[in-house]
């Protein structure tokens, strides 16, 4: 769609929608079944909301809620409150199974001769795991783009890490990304619909640190010596394999691929609803404060080790120590005739001599040949003075080094986990308004956006005063319990003893309800929207504003109805 047909196309709000659902863990998953329930509920024109969503991009912990709800929307007799029981029922604490069924797996021999295809791991556990759960089971081909059923574009995003791009499985454009498809798209396209749906969801899941990369194909396809599979692996991109991990180290929110989808729709979206359990916030790193001794050394304890790896001189003083002892008893020097005991004793301790002269020598081999190499190592990156300190241990307190491998550690988690992820957030979201073509059609909803919390960037509550009543102190405490619910795949018990599952449904219901309302609020105040007839929309607000009231008053009605 060009950018001029974009501007000039007119908007008809809630006709078609596009959801995004951010990585997060099951904070991300059950905050998207929260948002999806509540759209089945909202009517517009007669009809769910949800029934005029049309796209999806998802991302990690998100692309579980949105695979499980668009592989059941293609069944015959779908119907999303018996969709919503199904997966309800699955992760329940008491039900949830997901993490202990990978482990089992992964320390399974049975399972890995089975699935000789796939490399031993933990990320191809959980893939096993997803692929037999009723609810992620089946292949890409359910979301076949000729005969996908509602939903017209479905993308569930994850990384690869050839390129540092986002990399699609998607039933419309690129299915992974530009460099890995467009000269590809014989090879690519003879095998996507092969892919299992459980490996799409690990690869979209699989976070860094937490997991290992999949590899692209060789852990996707069985039969390796079918002739796509081998079509594909004799090309250069993927002779080696891609990895491929969580599609929220380059878009944690689906919003690039949402915007691409909007674009290649010949109609666009109508709206975008940025579904996000990301947050701003972030526990600011610490260093070690861990007091640095004098006494322990770390050539003190290595050294005690280094001192066996060369030749000493108690090795070869044994050796002759043996040799002639055998000497003296061949030569009667013991008594009038040579003992059998002492020739075996002799013969004993040279070999013993003999043995360690020759561990010595080649232990000295190995350790001249290891410095020299993390001589040349560290030269890159230390300053030639300090080689040899480094190199010999003369000078470098435990403590010390305790302390710079804690400091360096714990920085990079934080930069991999937090400062990067929240850089991109940053870009993506600037990104997504600063298009002027998607004014009043995108709509952001936050998992910590009602919970009452003054942020660093705006003090108070930052509410729609418009919108009555404002949050009660109920509703303000299910969504911060919701709000701190950690980016896991599975419930701890502080999770369960705050019932955390519940309240991220509950989250994303009043959540999404509150930002339909203000984003119809603004829709009618500007008078540049292009929209006429406000008929229908206030029917909906008017629900909205029902809805938001029972929310209020009893934050988990919903999820008490559908569960």
């Amino acid at each position: 769609m060009s950018e001029e047909l974009e501007k000039n196309r007119p908007l008809k709000p809630f006709e078609t929608i596009g959801l995004c659902f951010s990585g997060g863990g099951y904070r991300a998953t059950f905050f998207a079944l929260g948002v999806l329930s509540y759209l089945d509920q909202a009517s517009y024109k007669n009809a769910p909301l949800l029934d005029s969503v049309r796209a999806l991009s998802t991302v990690s912990g998100g692309t579980l809620a949105g695979v499980g709800y668009a592989k059941a929307v293609q069944d015959p007799n779908y119907d999303f409150k018996t969709f919503f029981k199904h997966f309800y029922n699955t992760f329940t604490p008491e039900n949830d199974s997901l993490l202990e069924t990978a482990i089992a797996k992964l320390e399974d021999d049975a399972v890995w001769k089975k699935h000789a295809y796939k490399k031993r791991s933990l990320i191809n556990a959980f893939a096993l795991t997803y692929a037999e759960m009723p609810l992620f089971e089946g292949q890409f081909q359910e979301f076949e783009k000729d005969d996908i059923k509602q939903l017209e574009q479905v993308c569930f995003n994850a990384t690869d890490f050839s390129f540092g791009l986002t990399y699609r499985f998607q039933n419309r454009g690129y299915f992974g990304n530009n460099p890995l498809y467009k000269s590809f798209q014989k090879e690519v396209n003879a095998l996507r619909n092969q892919v299992k749906l459980g490996d799409v969801i690990a690869s979209s899941s699989c976070f860094p640190v937490g997991f290992e990369p999949l590899v692209f194909p060789d852990d996707y396809f069985e039969n390796h010596n079918a002739s796509d599979y081998k079509n594909l692996k004799e090309l250069d991109r993927f002779i080696d394999g891609v990895g491929i991990m969580d599609g929220g180290i380059a878009d944690n929110q689906g919003i690039g691929s949402m915007m691409l989808i909007n674009e290649r729709m010949p109609d666009g979206l109508d709206l975008i609803i940025v579904n996000d359990v990301g947050s701003y916030k972030m526990k600011p790193w610490q260093q070690d404060t861990s007091t640095v001794g004098k006494t322990s050394t770390v050539k003190r304890v290595i050294n005690k080790i280094l001192q066996y790896f060369t030749i000493k001189p108690l090795y070869w003083i044994t050796f002759l120590i043996g040799l002639l002892l055998i000497l003296l008893n061949n030569m009667q020097v013991f008594g009038p005739t040579a003992y059998t005991g002492l020739y075996v004793l002799g013969s004993a301790i040279m070999g013993i001599g003999l043995l360690l002269t020759v561990f010595g020598l080649v232990a000295s081999v190995i350790k001249a040949s290891v410095l020299s190499r993390l001589k040349s190592l560290f030269k890159k990156n230390v300053p030639e003075p300090l080689l040899d300190d480094i190199l010999t241990f003369q000078k470098l307190d435990i403590g010390l080094i305790q302390r710079m491998l804690t400091d360096r550690l714990t920085s990079a988690m934080k930069m991999i986990n937090d400062v990067f992820l929240k850089q991109m957030r940053r870009l993506n979201y600037d990104l997504f308004y600063s298009k002027a073509e998607l004014n009043n059609r995108r709509v952001t909803a936050t998992v910590y956006k009602l919970n009452g919390q003054d942020t660093p960037y705006s003090k108070g509550a930052n509410y729609n005063d418009q919108i009555q009543p404002k949050p009660s102190k109920g509703l303000e405490s299910v969504c911060l319990t919701a709000s701190e619910t950690p980016t896991t795949l599975w419930w701890d018990k502080t999770d369960i003893a705050k019932n955390r599952m519940e309240t991220l449904i509950a989250c994303g219901q009043f959540t999404v309800c509150y930002e339909l309302m203000d984003y119809i609020l603004k829709l009618k105040a500007d008078t540049n929207s292009g929209v006429n007839d406000f008929t229908e929309i206030d029917k909906l607000y008017k629900a909205l504003e029902k809805d938001w009231k029972a929310f209020n008053d009893q934050p988990l009605w919903l999820v008490n109805k559908l569960k």
